[in-house]
């Protein structure tokens, strides 16, 4: 599982990633607690955290957002 922590844009980012399959990753949204929205993923590793972050980095408002991305076990 992974938490993408963000104040902005929770809605755009939650799209950009819920079912879709990225470098071999599947993601699959959870929850929203306040800041945090939680997805699971195809692949348990830091990897997965990677892979979005740079997914979200690469996005139209990606450079705009402030964000962090944690892998949890």
């Amino acid at each position: 599982m992974i938490i993408v922590n963000m104040p902005l844009k929770r809605d755009f980012v939650k799209d950009l990633l819920h079912g879709k399959t990225i470098d071999g990753i599947t993601f699959e949204y959870v929850k929203t607690e306040q800041m945090k929205m939680y997805f699971n993923t195809s692949e348990e590793s830091e990897r997965a955290a990677s892979v979005a972050k740079a997914a979200i980095k690469k996005s139209e408002l990606g450079p705009a957002l402030f964000f962090m991305v944690e892998y949890v076990k």
